[in-house]
């Protein structure tokens, strides 16, 4: 008599038990190896994310300010919104004034939005797309450093609210994934929230998000108009603006009644609406279409060349990876076969392999740099378009999908900016982290789909394994260039809690200069030395890192005096400023701006000519500092201290 046959057949436990055995060890090991990274980068680059002169300690400069009492947009120009500095500005009254203050809060900040990354796209993805977008997402862009120029980063960006108002975008993103996922209305309070904080610092995350917010309300109307009528339709709706609008007033509302208590109405209105209000702005409007440096910039310069330029590149990007899906399908279709465990690390590195020959080569054959602008918008519009199209079909994909449009709708939109100059190496590690993750799971999941079904190591594991070589690959290239990079950064810069490192003076191994940390250590020893006893200091061009670090504050509101900001500041203002409270102490450095077309400031009219005429008719050069004293060189700097009276009287120039 035969036996009777098993519920499930012998050959299949065997796999389901491995199966089983490597979930948990990848539930354990993913996570794992994202957070040794992280530890790894903080280690190795700890204190040396900064440059010593640009940017970033203008934020530490407002910040002080604001722990001061000072208001902001009044005694304090800010081009951006409030939040931010506002929180800043309370971590120094709190914790003390330092660097290591701001540090810690923006520490706090990258981990917040690195788990909200993880669970967005584990959310729509799986743990390969969560593991390969956590490393690349640490490596090239939370520790980022491709420029000689550092600041393009989420511990001391060039402005902080650019990480503050990705943090919100990401909150919108998620509280609308789990309000698709529980149907709970509440979760939209979450995504209010999230609006606010972008809303608060910087419009392009505002923009992300509302378009985020645009498409899931539009295809969840279409869904319940379809399946409840009308009626139900406008009554859902009216409960999610509801509950967005109390998140967003949950914030914006008592930033507004402390900015009401500072500064009256009408300042705490012009305030909290300012980062939005700055796009209808006649000033900054005027100075984009007329100023040549700010059209390069924002690539407004050739913009049609720059168009084209992205359409090649993102076209070839698109064409690689889907010769890469169809290679798979192709394999797949033709080889009937069981995948063994060693086959996933062989595809990794064969996909290495071909990721390494085509960057060596990448220069010769494309011509064209990174592009992730526009094949990331058109995946982003076919999402969209198939989340719409499966609302009348399947419940279950409809969500699925919904969740991948709304995530790829926030990435392309905030590639906006970058469609005509892409400049990843700085403005990208806010602006493209949402779409490279994106990319990602385009490759990994979506990809995958047509190809057969990624889910197990028994099935169709080539196309994921190809992917995550190049990934892989990539990632290592950029963490040792970046590892590298850090490691020069040996000179010491501040003392106490504002002590960190930067380049040596005129030398790095990559051969750029940058001697920003010199400078300014020449900037504070100079005035130590010929004014010490001084109350208000201006430096210009930029050197609002030395009121910082003196702890000596300037009676002008603007921080930098550069050619872009005089254009939009206007220098005939700045010199009514310097006549109205003129300064105890001015120092000039003769920095290198070649980037706005200029060597030094007051070389002309734009570079502040009319400025320098001022202070030299006014105050008396007490000293010069330097490597190269007495030469207008990258490191020069002259102490200008007032006239003493009877030496004649000042040079009265008017307004021009």
């Amino acid at each position: 008599m035969n036996k009777p046959t098993s519920a499930v057949p012998a050959s299949f436990v065997a796999p389901s038990r491995q199966t089983k055995w490597l979930g948990r060890a990848l539930t354990v090991l993913e996570p794992s190896s994202v957070a040794g990274l992280f530890v790894f980068l903080l280690c190795k680059t700890w204190m040396r994310w900064s440059d010593p002169l640009i940017d970033f300690p203008r934020d530490l400069y407002i910040a002080w300010r604001v722990s001061e009492g000072e208001l902001l947009y009044q005694k304090i120009t800010n081009w951006y919104g409030p939040l931010a500095n506002l929180v800043e500005g309370a971590g120094f009254k709190i914790f003390g004034v330092g660097m290591d203050t701001v540090v810690w809060i923006n520490w706090v900040l990258l981990v917040m939005v690195l788990l909200l990354l993880r669970a967005i796209f584990g959310a729509i993805g799986n743990r390969l797309t969560v593991w390969l977008g956590s490393l690349v997402f640490l490596i090239v862009f939370a520790f980022g450093h491709l420029t000689v120029i550092a600041n393009y980063n989420f511990l001391t960006p060039y402005v902080a609210q650019t990480t503050y108002s990705f943090l919100g975008l990401l909150l919108v993103l998620w509280g609308l994934l789990k309000q698709l996922k529980t149907e709970r209305p509440i979760w939209f309070m979450m995504a209010g929230l999230g609006f606010a904080v972008a809303y608060l610092d910087k419009p392009e995350a505002v923009l992300a998000a509302a378009g985020a917010l645009g498409i899931y309300l539009l295809a969840q109307m279409v869904r319940i108009w379809r399946q409840k009528g009308s009626s139900a339709t406008w009554r859902w709706l009216g409960q999610a603006f509801a509950w967005l609008l109390g998140g967003f007033a949950s914030l914006w509302l008592p930033v507004f009644i402390y900015l009401w208590s500072a500064g009256g109405m009408a300042y705490a209105w012009q305030a909290v609406n300012y980062a939005m209000g700055s796009l209808f702005d006649s000033a900054i409007r005027n100075q984009v279409e007329n100023d040549p440096l700010m059209k390069f910039f924002i690539g407004f310069d050739h913009p049609w060349d720059n168009f084209f330029k992205q359409t090649e590149a993102g076209a070839i990007l698109v064409l690689l990876c889907g010769a890469m899906a169809v290679l798979a399908w192709a394999w797949t279709r033709s080889r009937k076969f069981s995948a063994q465990w060693w086959m996933l690390p062989v595809g990794v590195l064969a996909g290495a392999f071909f990721a390494g020959e085509l960057g060596m080569q990448a220069d010769v054959w494309l011509e064209t740099g990174p592009a992730f602008a526009f094949p990331v918008i058109i995946a982003a519009v076919a999402m969209a378009g198939w989340s719409l199209w499966t609302a009348w079909r399947d419940g279950k994909e409809f969500s699925r999908v919904l969740g991948v449009a709304v995530v790829g709708a926030a990435a392309s939109l905030m590639l906006v900016r970058m469609v005509l100059n892409v400049r990843l190496s700085q403005y990208g590690f806010f602006m493209m982290p949402l779409a490279v993750w994106f990319w990602i799971h385009l490759m990994v999941v979506e990809a995958a789909r047509p190809v057969g079904r990624f889910t197990t190591l028994r099935k169709n594991w080539l196309l994921p394994a190809a992917f995550a070589g190049v990934v892989l690959f990539a990632g290592g290239a950029v963490l040792l260039f970046e590892v590298n990079f850090y490691a020069t950064k040996t000179f010491a810069v501040g003392t106490g809690r504002d002590h960190f490192y930067t380049f040596p003076p005129r030398q790095t191994k990559t051969g750029l200069t940058n001697a920003n940390g010199l400078m300014l250590n020449t900037m504070i020893n100079a005035f130590k030395l010929k004014s010490p006893y001084a109350r208000t200091l201006v430096a210009f061009p930029e050197g609002i890192a030395a009121n910082y670090h003196l702890r000596v504050p300037s009676p002008l509101p603007e921080q930098q005096f550069h050619p872009l900001a005089l254009g939009y500041v206007g220098a005939g203002n700045v010199l009514t400023e310097l006549q109205a409270s003129p300064p105890d102490a001015i120092l000039v450095s003769y920095r290198n701006m070649a980037e706005y077309g200029v060597k030094y400031f007051g070389q002309d009219e734009a570079s502040g000519g009319y400025i320098m005429n001022w202070v030299q008719e006014n105050y008396v050069l007490a000293g010069k500092a330097g490597a190269s004293t007495g030469t207008i060189t990258h490191d020069a700097v002259d102490i200008y201290v007032p006239k003493p009276p009877g030496r004649g009287p000042p040079l009265s120039i008017g307004p021009f």
